[in-house]
């Protein structure tokens, strides 16, 4: 019984494991002030041609059978409808800023998160990402 769990408990702790990626843009040789002014000043256009436009929407009720319960054990189960919100135009400001970045000679990277407090942000976009993290949206050597 104890293989037959850690077998199944494995996988999961395994992704719980894996370090999150962050993307970032990248443009070797830019100062790091200047990959954070464009990427600022296309964010703003994008979201002045695709302002928020909020849909909010229900999902149904749902009632089966007749709802009769005996020692914790139900026989016709009701849902409630549950209330989502959603930008319609949020995958509009991503395109918008993806081809305003890619304008602008910058290509996505997606790097990991760095340790806490142990990251030195660099002063200019690099050539080569390999072994670099992002802390606090920036790119950094741990």
């Amino acid at each position: 019984m104890n293989r037959f769990l850690t077998c199944i408990a494995l996988p999961f702790v395994l992704i719980g494991c894996a370090p999150t990626l962050d993307p970032v843009w990248v443009n070797p040789g830019a100062p790091a002030l200047q990959a954070e002014q464009d990427f600022l000043a296309c964010s703003a256009r994008a979201r002045q041609d695709f302002p928020e436009r909020s849909r909010i929407t229900t999902s149904p009720r749902i009632t089966l059978g007749t709802g009769l319960c005996r020692s914790g054990a139900c026989i016709g189960v009701g849902t409630g409808s549950e209330v989502f919100d959603s930008d319609r135009n949020e995958p509009l400001r991503t395109r918008a800023v993806d081809a305003c970045m890619q304008a602008k000679g910058y290509r996505q990277a997606s790097l990991p998160a760095c340790p806490a407090g142990s990251a030195t942000v660099l002063a200019s976009q690099p050539f080569d990402t390999r072994g670099l993290c992002v802390a606090n949206g920036r790119i950094a050597a741990p």
